[in-house]
């Protein structure tokens, strides 16, 4: 069987701050740049040593420093070094002052929104069915190259949410469910996908 397992971890607890700059350009490289909490360091230290993210063959993550600072402890650890894709950059929100007269408008925050409608999206940012595009062709390409291989891919809360969408659904609380277990997409946590080829064995929460 050409089993691959690919481990998709959210980036660990990031610095809370007070605000970002409102040109969509000048947000984007402020966003790009926020770094972990304290608390989010340890965290990310912590996840590091579940025994599934032993033996990969390869680490990845997106350009943002939060996620490229979770996973160099699980780099260390594997021996390995990092690979950078931006297919698992967080989805671009764009114009700020364009989403806040769009929230007025929402009953749920943007994601769940977003999650709803593939095809909503904020003046300079992206929409689901984008994100999804980059984010599933990137596993695609992952399939087709690593046979056999153990991966773990570092990226972001609302990427990962609307890859998942390929094969979870929504409850009545718009959280994301597979086999009716719902998941968390909690700063840190990890999902396990195994596949055969191209088809998905099984997906579970580890973390």
């Amino acid at each position: 069987m050409d089993k691959i397992t690919i481990f998709l971890i959210r980036h660990s607890e990031q610095l809370k701050i007070n605000t970002l700059l409102n040109n969509s350009e000048n947000s984007q490289i402020a966003n790009e740049k926020i770094i972990l909490s304290v608390e989010g360091e340890k965290k990310a230290e912590a996840l590091s040593k579940i025994k599934e993210l032993s033996n990969l063959n390869s680490i990845w993550s997106s350009t943002y420093v939060r996620a490229l600072a979770t996973a160099k402890y699980i780099a260390e650890r594997n021996n390995l070094e990092i690979q950078i894709s931006t297919y698992l950059n967080e989805r671009k929100i764009g114009n700020l002052d364009s989403l806040s007269k769009l929230k007025d408008k929402f009953t749920h925050t943007f994601t769940t929104e977003q999650l709803l409608d593939e095809n909503l999206k904020n003046k300079d940012g992206e929409n689901r069915f984008e994100v999804n595009r980059r984010m599933t062709s990137f596993i695609n390409k992952l399939l087709a190259e690593y046979t056999g291989s153990k991966i773990a891919i570092v990226s972001h809360g609302a990427s990962i949410k609307f890859l998942l969408m390929n094969w979870c659904s929504l409850n009545e609380n718009f959280e994301l469910f597979y086999k009716n277990k719902v998941l968390k997409i909690d700063s840190p946590s990890v999902i396990k996908l195994e596949f055969n080829k191209n088809s998905l064995l099984n997906l579970s929460q580890i973390y």
